[in-house]
This record gives structure tokens, sequence and C-alpha cells, in this order.
């Protein structure tokens, strides 16, 4: 082969028939039919090009071995070409894969040539880019609009979760306090419904996740004051001591002590009563001593520094 058909036939390709590499894979490729016109424009007649295929022990075929032989400088070049296992996997026709491994074949015969050398370093072959995995063609079909609603819905549940994670409803928040309130589960639920019915009586709406955050605070104080174990975690408070701490309970009418004049048992809490409009306006609490009414006269609406705290 003379100088000048050398130049010709390893002359670059134009960009115009450059290929990009696909998804997965990287660099370019010509398409195979255009190494086979570079041959046919450049030496015509004076080559020939056969191949034989080549299966595994199952009778698969996994490639071709391929000949190029050039008449003017009597060489004989020899390549395998090479099936992607992408494309076995997408169950195409024998025809097809043999195909494949012939198309990789000459263009292997002609890199030895050097033919296209430019595109083999680092480069993707047409066979690695036809035989990589192909994205699903939506055709507008059934089939197509059922998977294309299912991936909707997918990600329709991945956001709800994220959200619910973000800012939980109220149910949830609820359902949650609940459970790290109360542990055993029949006096959770038992307690659940009294107060729920509790607050609805009051003008709550029905609907828990229409609540906003007041009425959310409400119910968990009605929880804590409704829970008949409220006895404290006097853990830290031992610690603190040195000795064991008793709780005797919240204070009741019986224990609580006057803070004008001390005497205990004379204060009445008015706040279940005053429910009723009739005795909306009276203290919420008062120094009396049912049913006289005795006491030092002492009373204060919720709020006044003069309450104890613990009575709250």
């Amino acid at each position: 082969m003379d100088k000048e058909t050398q130049k010709k036939l390893t002359k670059d390709f134009p960009k115009s028939v450059v290929k990009s590499a696909p998804a997965g894979k990287f660099g370019d490729y010509v398409p195979h039919h255009i190494y086979t016109q570079r041959l046919v424009d450049v030496i015509g007649g004076g080559y020939d090009f056969t191949f034989e295929e080549t299966r595994d022990k199952t009778g698969a075929i996994i490639g071709a071995k391929c000949r190029l032989y050039i008449k003017s400088s009597d060489q004989t070049i020899e390549e395998v070409g090479d099936v992607d296992m992408n494309a076995v996997k997408r169950n195409i026709t024998e025809s097809e894969i043999l195909k494949l491994a012939v198309s990789d074949g000459i263009k292997r015969c002609c890199m030895r040539l050097g033919i296209g050398l430019e595109l083999w370093t680092g480069g993707v072959t047409e066979e690695e880019h036809y035989s990589a995995p192909q994205p699903i063609q939506k055709t507008g079909t059934v089939k197509d609009q059922v998977i294309e609603k299912e991936d909707e819905l997918a990600k329709a549940k991945q956001d709800f979760a994220k959200d619910v994670s973000a800012d939980p409803t109220n149910k949830q928040e609820l359902a949650k306090f609940m459970d790290a309130t109360i542990k055993d589960k029949a006096k959770r639920d038992k307690l659940k419904k009294k107060v729920y019915d509790d607050v609805v009586a009051k003008g709550f709406p029905k609907e828990i996740n229409d609540w906003d955050k007041s009425q959310v605070e409400i119910y968990k104080d009605e929880v804590f004051t409704a829970n008949e174990d409220k006895t404290p975690d006097t853990t830290e408070a031992e610690e603190i001591l040195g000795a064991k701490v008793t709780y005797s309970g919240p204070p009741t009418d019986e224990n609580k002590v006057c803070p004008n004049c001390t005497e205990a048992g004379s204060v009445v809490d008015n706040r279940d009563k005053k429910s009723d409009p009739k005795f909306s306006k009276i203290p919420d609490y008062a120094c009396q001593k049912a049913p006289y009414g005795s006491g030092c006269g002492w009373a204060a609406w919720s709020g006044n520094e003069s309450i104890p705290s613990e009575w709250i």
C-alpha cells in the first residue's frame, strides 16, 4: 500500500459522523458503516472481509472472528469482535448479536490499519452504544400510563414521608405524646378517648388535624390532668438531696394552704365549676370553708402571683 493511499485511509473522521457516547460510557465513536465506506472510497475492490461466528459451551453466540485482507499489500488482519453483555441481557435475537459482533470486528481490523485510531484512545464502540441500557420509551399505551402513574405515586409517597418527618400532623404528634406519656396501652386508649370527648364537648373541632397549636397543647395538659398516675420521677431529687424522696401527690382542696391566713384545707379550686356560665366570673381560688363559706376571704384568679405554682 503506497503512502498516499495510507494517508487517505487514516485521515481523521469528520466531526459530522462522530457520535457521542451513551449514558454510562465515555469517549466518542463512529458507526461501522462509516469504516466500510472509508474502505470502499479509498481502495474500492482492493479488499476482502470475512467472518466466522464464535459460540460458548451452551451454543450461544459470544463474538465473531473477523478477517480483513488488503490485496495491494497482501496483508491479512484478524480480530475478534466482541458482544457487550448488556446486549445479551436485553434478549435480542442471535442475528442482532452477530451483527454487533461483526460491526465491532471490522472496526477493530480497520484500527490495525490506522483507520479511526484517534477514537480508540478511551473511546466507546458502536456496539457498546447500542448495548447500553436504554431508557424506557413511553408510547402512550395503557401499560406505559400505568407505569407513569406508579412512578408518580412512589414519588408522592417519598415526598409525604419527608413532609411528615419535617412537619408532623396533630394526630402524629399526639400519638407520639400519648405513647411517651402513658405506657399501658389499655389505659392510654381509654384516657385518649375520654380527653378527646371532653375537649370536643368544650368546642374543639372533631377532626384533630383541624386543631390549632394552642388546642393541641390544651389537649396535652388535659391528658396530664386526667392521668391517674401522676407520680413524678424522683430520681434526680434523691440524687441532689442524698435521701429517698416520697411523693405525696398533687395538691388537693384538703391540703392546700391559704397564702393569706396559712390555714390548711380552707382553699377551694373553682376552675372546674367555672365551666358553668353561672359561675364564670367567680375567682379561680378562694379561701372559704364549705358549706358555710367561712375563711379569711382571700381570692385570686389564674395569673395572680400569690397563687402557688404547684396549684396550677
